[in-house]
């Protein structure tokens, strides 16, 4: 049995022991800074904001548990596999379960959202190992078949139903993403990661043959030449979203080495 450490500071025995430097009503004071959309306005320094005409807020340190969500992509093409034994869905699987029991490990509650097109299913407030792994199980044993994917899915969950200030894992393809910059915005109100799980074959096709295989519209059942050039599109509107916050996992990585490595960044 492997226990992780997370690579944030553990300040006490209880949940979720860390200090946040997340806005709140902490025990502390730490500064102030211009107001961002999403603060919340009680907290608004009115001398400071008097003084220099913009308005401020107050930050504190916060010493609370912390929310992880968990958002994988489990639509039809993540069952691709083209150039190795693991298709995609294995290998965002397991970083779900490295997410999950790290977070677990160091006392944060965990929400875990498996999405298509649509919410399949939601599992909230995972605090345990026991229920952990039972989840695990069934994630692991779900149906893939004819599921498209919702890429914005994720972020109207964050907009709309889950808390603030949370640290939030999107694992997919991301195949077909369009632009992200109507999200920005999250990203003041949220910790947000994307982990991009790929095969090598979609990012340099070997032969002729594969531009024309059924992985561009692997979910509708047809195919076309259109993927190879998609696959950077998304690359860079991922880069320009996320910046250092992006992980990409390939079927044929050193997992291990390169979530540690990410993660110790």
């Amino acid at each position: 049995q492997i226990e992780f450490k997370h690579r944030k500071k553990i300040r006490s025995i209880k949940a979720g022991g860390m200090l946040s430097t997340k806005i709140g009503r902490g025990m502390d004071f730490k500064d102030v800074r211009e107001y961002s959309y999403g603060d919340d306005t009680r907290f608004i320094d009115w001398n400071v904001t008097s003084r220099t005409g913009n308005v401020h807020v107050k930050v504190f340190h916060e010493e609370n548990d912390r929310l992880i969500n968990i958002f994988l992509d489990i639509s039809s093409s993540m069952l691709f596999s083209g150039s190795n034994d693991y298709n995609k869905f294995f290998i965002g699987f397991q970083f779900l379960a490295f997410i999950l029991l790290l977070s677990l490990h160091s006392g944060d509650r965990v929400n875990i959202v498996l999405y298509s097109d649509k919410v399949e299913e939601i599992h909230k407030d995972v605090k345990t190992k026991t229920e952990a792994y039972k989840i695990l199980k069934k994630i692991y044993s779900y149906s893939l078949l004819n599921k498209k994917t919702s890429h914005h899915l994720p972020f109207q969950l964050l907009k709309d139903r889950m808390p603030r200030k949370s640290v939030s894992y999107i694992i997919s393809d991301f195949a077909g993403l369009s632009d992200l910059g109507l999200y920005r915005p999250l990203q003041e109100l949220h910790e947000l990661y994307a982990i991009r799980v790929s095969d090598r074959s979609e990012e340099k096709p070997e032969d002729k043959v594969f531009k024309y295989f059924f992985i561009n519209r692997i979910e509708e059942g047809t195919g076309g030449p259109f993927y190879r050039s998609s696959f950077h599109r998304e690359s860079k509107l991922l880069a320009q979203f996320y910046r250092n916050n992006l992980l990409h996992l390939r079927t044929d990585s050193e997992l291990g080495k390169e979530i540690l490595y990410f993660m110790s960044k």
